[in-house]
């Protein structure tokens, strides 16, 4: 069994984080950089995370008021004209109060398209640059096993997670092995296939209770790979490949049959 560099610790993925943010002082920095130099295992998790930084900012889109919305909000604020010294001076109050209660309204909604819009994208996003990024590695594998009993273990030793690992070779899909992968600031395990020259990423992530309840499974896609989300016991599992959708739809329906007999 051939076992390629570890994940570095979480101390450092916090340092590394720390550095992207330039919050490091200037002796921290330079440090860091020379670490990034001499340990290929730590740049290789600091490209990852600048990679996946630059893609989720590239594909957020802003949300803001459109023209007419915006010129109702200050038409309604804008105080009008008295036209007698008996006009209730409360009256510009209330209309002050109304618009602000508008853009409270309108601000409330837009934050929660926007914060909606993240969750669904940054999903897809930072499982779809993971998954690049390990095939652009020298190895997309860490432990190197077509054995399920082999690569569990390492799962539990290293993440002290204990996903279901699946053999599919009768079904054409050969476990490569498994990795460990930082997504959204977690290091999860990912089990990886192989069909046809196409490596199929699975990627495990913790949700304590849930059970397979053969929902239809979620589908997203970008950037010419498709990502296949559905529960599993205890955890929610997704499928990242460039392979045809029939392919990695086939490799789903397999995994979750095999995991109810299993």
């Amino acid at each position: 069994m051939k076992t390629v560099a570890r994940m570095p610790p979480l101390d450092d993925e916090i340092l590394l984080n720390a550095y992207l943010d330039g919050e490091l002082d200037d002796a921290a920095a330079s440090a860091l950089e020379n670490r990034l130099h001499a340990e290929p295992a730590l740049k290789l998790i600091y490209d990852r995370l600048e990679a996946l930084r630059r893609v989720i900012a590239a594909n957020i889109a802003k949300d803001r008021a459109s023209e007419n919305l915006r010129a109702k909000i200050a038409a309604i604020a804008e105080p009008k004209a008295q036209t007698s010294r008996s006009r209730p001076a409360r009256l510009y109050d209330f209309r002050q109060l109304a618009a602000s209660v508008l853009v409270a309204a309108v601000l409330a909604s837009s934050a929660t398209t926007y914060i909606s819009r993240y969750d669904r994208l940054s999903d897809t996003t930072a499982l779809i640059a993971a998954h690049q990024h390990a095939l652009l590695a020298l190895s997309p594998v860490e432990v190197v096993s077509e054995d399920r009993h082999t690569v569990k273990p390492w799962f539990d030793n290293h993440l002290a997670l204990s996903p279901r690992v699946i053999d599919l070779s009768s079904a054409g899909f050969t476990l490569v092995g498994g990795r460990a992968d930082v997504i959204a600031g977690k290091a999860l395990p990912v089990m990886v296939y192989r069909i046809r020259g196409h490596i199929i990423g699975l990627v495990a992530t913790p949700k304590p209770g849930s059970a397979d309840d053969s929902r239809d499974v979620v589908r997203d896609h970008r950037d010419g790979y498709q990502v296949l989300t559905w529960p599993g016991r205890d955890f929610v599992y997704s499928a990242i490949s460039d392979v045809a959708e029939s392919d990695l739809m086939n490799f789903v329906a397999r995994w979750r049959s095999e995991a109810k007999t299993n």
